[in-house]
């Protein structure tokens, strides 16, 4: 697939009515990893559900090494809302033998229908390789989320990525907020040589009234 078709079809799906999500762009569960220096990238996903829909553009830039996003999400239903979210991320250590790594990021959010601001969060996401070869990833996730409405809640989460092949990689994983909601996502990436892929993911929720939902995330590096 070529950028213009990927792109052509991220528009396509940009055109259905649909709701935001958290960091790791289709995933919840973050990896330790940031955008190279000097360079920028856009990460999207649709998420549909009955009845909820959500569409999400986190185009993000890496400043000083540093890397800033600006997420911005619509969501179709259950109520029509517009969120726009800006975060910082950096990678506080990395081994010499890339075998780990430990990042840091901070977010704040804006309800764009409400015109008012929506809450914080942070979060401790850690990488570490799983074989010699690095075809396995595990990402281990520590975070703390302060809606402005609402009690703060500490979340946590697992997530795993698996290389099958150079174009194929297996995604799972779990996340948790001290409530009791409980998040499970498992799905394919497919990539499109080294700067482009495509995510395919099917989620589900601890709450029984909420139905299982399936998300297409679309990721791609912008030219220098």
């Amino acid at each position: 697939m070529s950028t213009k078709t990927a792109f052509a079809l991220m528009t396509a799906c940009s055109l259905v009515p649909v709701g935001a999500a958290r960091a790791g762009a289709s995933l919840y569960v973050d990896d330790a990893a940031i955008v190279p220096a000097a360079q920028c990238q856009l990460e999207s996903w649709l998420r549909a559900s009955a009845p909820g829909r959500e569409l999400t553009l986190v185009p993000a830039c890496n400043v000083a090494g540093t890397e800033f996003g600006l997420g911005l999400s619509d969501y179709a239903r259950p109520a029509q809302e517009h969120v726009a979210a800006f975060g910082a991320k950096r990678v506080l250590h990395e081994a010499p033998s890339q075998r780990w790594a430990l990042a840091a990021s901070l977010g704040a959010n804006w309800n764009l229908s409400r015109g008012d601001f929506d809450g914080w969060n942070f979060n401790l996401p850690l990488s570490v390789t799983g074989d010699a070869a690095g075809r396995t990833r595990w990402h281990f996730n520590l975070g703390w989320n302060a809606p402005r409405q609402g009690r703060d809640m500490a979340s946590a989460g697992i997530g795993l990525e698996h290389a099958l092949s150079s174009r194929w990689t297996v995604l799972a994983e779990i996340f948790a907020e001290r409530r009791g909601a409980r998040i499970a996502q498992l799905g394919l990436r497919r990539g499109f040589g080294a700067d482009h892929s495509v995510d395919v993911l099917i989620g589900d929720h601890s709450d029984h009234g909420r139905s299982p939902w399936l998300t297409l995330g679309f990721n791609f590096a912008l030219p220098r």
